[in-house]
């Protein structure tokens, strides 16, 4: 009799014992099967991301991110002193040197009546001139760049000598060159700040040559 019952027990014991192994396994190949169904579905993204990233790189398009600057400038010169709109837009690349395209807008003028030519009278002189020139800059360190332009200022002026009322024009040429040191935030939208030196030659008949300094302030995005 005792071993029947010792027998019975074991048997149940076995069964029970067998049942639990079933359900482990099946637990450990359903755990297995999704995480085989999860590396799947990993490894196909990771092939749509490294085909898009193969056709970024052939497509033009993509290679090229146009960047937009709008930058308020002031200058202080010997002569004239000035405040300018001015937006800039360029493809970032991996050149050593940027070259932006520049539309600038004059806002207000004025003049260092003591620097003018005493032979004319200042309070008549108006000068009409569009800046037509090049600019770059390129990386220094960090986000800290230098800036070298070149303006070749056409126009014309109107005076009137300082013993008569009768009004003069007189076409007007020349060179001008700036030179700036100036920080540009990193981020795809952020300031920048920058520093300088203007000189510029003007065959204008009250004044020869002025240079001063730059101050800009702007947003890039």
């Amino acid at each position: 009799m005792k071993r029947l019952a010792f027998l019975s027990l074991f048997l149940v014991l076995a069964a029970s014992s067998f049942a639990q192994f079933k359900i482990d396994t099946e637990t450990y190949e359903k755990r297995k099967q999704e995480a085989l169904e999860t590396q799947r579905v990993q490894d196909s993204l990771r092939r749509v991301q490294l085909e898009d990233q193969r056709i970024k790189a052939n497509d033009i398009r993509f290679r090229l991110k146009w960047v937009n600057w709008l930058t308020f400038n002031q200058s202080i010169g010997f002569v004239e002193s000035r405040s300018n709109l001015t937006y800039s837009g360029y493809f970032q690349t991996k050149n050593t040197w940027t070259i932006p395209i520049n539309v600038r807008f004059s806002s207000s003028k004025s003049y260092n009546e003591a620097a003018l030519d005493d032979h004319y009278d200042a309070n008549t002189w108006k000068k009409y001139v569009m800046d037509l020139g090049l600019s770059g800059f390129r990386n220094l360190k960090d986000d800290f760049y230098l800036s070298l332009g070149m303006q070749l200022p056409v126009g014309w002026e109107r005076y009137s000598y300082a013993d008569e009322s009768k009004r003069h024009t007189h076409l007007l040429a020349g060179v001008g060159t700036e030179e700036r040191i100036f920080y540009m935030s990193p981020n795809k939208v952020g300031l920048i700040l920058g520093v300088g030196l203007y000189q510029q030659l003007m065959s204008s008949r009250l004044y020869t040559v002025d240079m001063g300094l730059n101050f800009d302030v702007g947003i890039k995005f």
